[in-house]
């Protein structure tokens, strides 16, 4: 059976024989093994410099039989579509292969740099995008938090019917920060979770996942991956 790096070299060479403009790099380990690879062609590499200023960035995705994350980079068109602007394969999710593929694909665009990118909530993404886009505006994705929360919560989200509906209201739709915050310790103290670590941590980082602290920050209406 032929290897999969190869199978890709073939199928990526044919695509850049038919078009010069699609792009793709490969990036293999010291015995020769494929860790990365990164593609994009030229509708997507030439869309994204026009509706390029937000882009998403999710790796929660995952390929069968290699488990390796498929990780789309996307934003939205002026028809507020999506928009794909690159894919990438991963071996791994460390911080080495997210800086190679955000400076393959900055290579694979020009070298323009989004305004605002959202990703999932990961610790390696988060110290990647500080060296890589310096000036963006990262925020997490709301979604991928929010979903958590059933888990994490288990023993009072599904029980007490007034959590959730206070929760989201709480999160979404606060029209002044003082208002989330203010919410957010009402709910803390009410539900008894003021001890809890994992809504201590989010909490302070709220500024990077909350909707109202970002309203004066262009991320065209996107708030999830």
């Amino acid at each position: 059976m032929l290897e999969m790096h190869k199978l890709f070299i073939i199928i990526a060479g044919k695509k850049h024989a038919r078009d010069s403009d699609f792009f793709y790099q490969i990036q293999f380990d010291d015995d020769g093994r494929m860790v990365n690879f990164f593609w994009v062609d030229a509708r997507s590499r030439l869309a994204y410099q026009t509706f390029g200023d937000v882009i998403t960035f999710d790796t929660t995705y995952k390929t069968n039989k290699y488990i390796m994350p498929f990780a789309p980079l996307t934003g939205l068109n002026h028809h507020l579509q999506s928009t794909l602007f690159g894919c990438a394969l991963f071996q791994d999710e460390y911080e080495i292969s997210f800086i190679w593929l955000f400076e393959t694909w900055l290579k694979a665009m020009s070298g323009k740099k989004s305004v605002s990118i959202i990703t999932d909530q990961d610790i390696a993404i988060g110290g990647v995008v500080a060296k890589v886009f310096p000036e963006a505006r990262h925020r997490l994705c709301l979604w991928h938090i929010m979903n958590k929360f059933p888990t994490k919560l288990a023993h009072i989200y599904h029980k007490k019917s007034t959590f959730k509906r206070e929760l989201k209201r709480c999160i979404r739709d606060s029209p002044a920060i003082k208002d989330f915050e203010d919410d957010w310790k009402h709910i803390m103290d009410k539900y008894e979770l003021e001890n809890n670590d994992w809504l201590i941590k989010l909490f302070e980082i709220r500024e990077s996942w909350i909707p109202i602290y970002n309203k004066s920050t262009f991320f065209a209406g996107m708030n999830t991956t």
